[in-house]
């Protein structure tokens, strides 16, 4: 009896224990889920607030580059037409004698055929003669240069060098125009009459907000901060200013377009606006043009990943709901198998993180271009965290050395490879030796073959030994004249003036095969000093890189043609810009190979 009674008691003891430790396990997963609710809610809206400006900025920064470089373009093109009519000979005798009928027709068909060039078609011509007004197939009207309306008139003819700009407002039709006017001069240079041509504004502000899936304002502006472009024509009519429409925004951003480099284009959030401010220059019109969005509140929290985040939530509460019994053990075994994974990703990242600080040590000082250049800008962008990619240079006392290098593969296995390179550099380079390019080709040939392909014949002949690796390399040796002597396999040297790009191939040899049995072998390229001359040399991973809709290589032409363009710049700016096209060239491909290009003046 007394037993029977003692084990009822340990029983009910047993579940008034399970029953404590039921309501705790209850207590501490409503505790958990309202902790990991609030924390992460609060975690997630400001991750969000953050993607928000960022996205927003980055995407509209994207558009107005892009509409940026689109009139950038057109102004010059349509300025390069209007100062060819100025200058035609035919016109200019049609404007000394509009009387003459065979003149007149013939002038009248050269009208035609520039304005068949303009993009808007837009083509106006008057002589100071019988100043007949003509606008592409409008009929004429004598212009009373008077007339206050008409004051650009007599500026263009009498004020101006070459061309000028105006903007002029069509209320009838709702459209604005951007002028470019050139007066036309005679033998004497006395002015006789004037031509133009017209781009549509109003198309260009329309253009930008169909292509922004965002809710943004956009204007162009002048130095004095009047707007000279927008959605509302009244604004550009009114020359209304920035600090009038915007306020204190107005003004920000007046300040900061004075700090503009040509061609920039920067985002920021000002202190008096929930949102973000894209701002870019024009230089050809000496205008900037800006892109503001406003946020509203809970603009941030509007997309997928709310809508997620709010599944995640009510599916980890189910499971608790579910699964309260076994959560102890659950989350025990889960928190030992994300430890073990965590500890073991950790040991992977930092491992290779640690080799990217290695590789990085490899790479020459600062102060070896600082005292061997006037200017020189490197972009050195691994694939991966590391990569195949190398350079290495040194000063000696009768020149400096730089070596290109792109050994085989890229991630891991090409880092390995580059520290062996640079190894066998140090080695191979002295002063004794610096200046024999073809020298130094052939030794790092010879060090690395011996020290990839090492073993017997036969494990040779199983593969087993045998490692098919080595690099595509160039060697510049510049002597204290500015002369320069290289030798390179797989990798050309570029050289531009301002007038011309000269590309000097490598010889097609691979280091490392051991294909080389003396110096001989290798071809010596001589380039005499010319202080015009910047250098520029990259891995095939520029030239290489797929992209566009048709997965064409960014190839040698479009390098070419960049840095001749951009001659005059920085090197900074020339190394930039080609990293922009060929990331724009890229697109949505993924990089096929490690990026390096190195580019100097002496």
């Amino acid at each position: 009896m007394d037993k029977q009674k003692r084990e009822k008691n340990s029983d009910k003891s047993s579940q008034e224990g399970l029953s404590q430790m039921q309501k705790k396990l209850i207590v501490f997963s409503a505790v958990l889920f309202l902790v990991v609710f609030v924390v992460g809610g609060i975690a997630f809206t400001i991750l969000m607030e953050r993607n928000l400006v960022s996205n927003s900025g980055n995407w509209l920064a994207g558009i107005i580059a892009t509409e940026q470089v689109k009139l950038e373009a057109s102004v010059n093109s349509e300025k390069g037409m209007v100062l060819k009519m100025a200058n035609s000979p035919l016109i200019k005798r049609y404007f000394a004698n509009p009387e003459d009928p065979e003149l007149e027709y013939m002038a009248f068909e050269e009208f035609g055929a520039f304005e068949k060039t303009f993009a808007s078609g837009m083509v106006f011509w008057i002589n100071d003669i019988d100043r007949l007004f003509y606008f592409s197939g409008a009929e004429p009207y004598e212009l009373d240069p008077a007339h206050p309306d008409n004051y650009w008139y007599m500026m263009t003819l009498f004020e101006i060098g070459s061309y000028n700009f105006n903007i002029n407002y069509n209320p009838d039709i709702d459209m604005m125009n951007l002028w470019i006017n050139a007066p036309v001069f005679d033998e004497e240079n006395n002015p006789i009459g004037m031509v133009g041509g017209g781009i549509n504004l109003t198309e260009f502000i329309d253009a930008m907000y169909d292509r922004s899936t965002v809710d943004a304002s956009v204007y162009l502006f002048n130095t004095y901060g009047e707007i000279t472009g927008a959605r509302d024509m009244e604004y550009i009519a009114n020359k209304t200013g920035l600090d009038e429409k915007l306020g204190q925004i107005g003004v920000d951003i007046l300040e900061k377009s004075q700090t503009l480099k040509d061609g920039e284009t920067i985002f920021f959030e000002p202190d008096h606006l929930n949102g973000v401010v894209v701002l870019g220059s024009v230089p050809s019109l000496d205008w900037s043009i800006v892109a503001i969005q406003r946020f509203s509140p809970g603009d941030s929290l509007k997309n997928g990943m709310t809508v997620l985040f709010s599944i995640m939530i009510v599916v980890l509460l189910v499971i608790i709901v579910i699964f309260d019994k076994f959560a102890i053990k659950l989350l025990y075994e889960s928190e030992q198998a994300k430890s073990r994974a965590e500890e073991a990703n950790k040991t992977i990242t930092e491992s290779i993180n640690y080799a990217s600080k290695i590789q990085g040590h490899l790479l020459p000082s600062k102060a070896v271009f600082d005292n061997a250049f006037s200017d020189y800008y490197i972009i050195w962008k691994p694939r991966d965290i590391v990569g195949g990619d190398i350079y290495w240079a040194e000063n000696f006392d009768n020149g400096t050395v730089i070596c290109v290098c792109d050994c085989t593969g890229h991630g891991t296995p090409g880092a390995l490879l580059t520290m062996l390179v640079v190894s066998a550099f140090e080695s191979i380079i002295t002063e004794k030796n610096c200046s024999d390019t073809a020298e130094i080709l052939y030794l790092l040939d010879k060090k690395l073959s011996s020290v990839l392909h090492v073993g017997s014949d036969e494990e040779n002949r199983r593969g087993i030994m045998d490692i098919n690796d080595g690099c595509d390399l160039a060697v510049l040796f510049i002597d204290k004249g500015g002369n320069i002597t290289t030798s390179a396999g797989n990798i050309s040297i570029f050289t531009c003036d301002g007038e011309e790009v000269k590309r000097h191939k490598g010889q097609s040899i691979f280091i490392g095969e051991g294909s080389l049995s003396n110096k001989d072998e290798v071809k010596t390229i001589k380039i005499p000093a010319n202080p015009e001359n910047k250098f520029y040399v990259s891995s095939d991973g520029l030239f290489d890189q797929v992209g566009d809709e048709k997965g064409r290589r960014f190839g040698y032409k479009r390098f070419e043609k960049l840095i001749l363009e951009n001659h005059n710049e920085d090197l900074d700016i020339v190394l930039n810009r080609i990293w922009f096209n060929f990331e724009e060239h890229r697109g949505a491909e993924p990089r096929r190979d490690d990026f390096e290009l190195i580019a100097f003046k002496l």
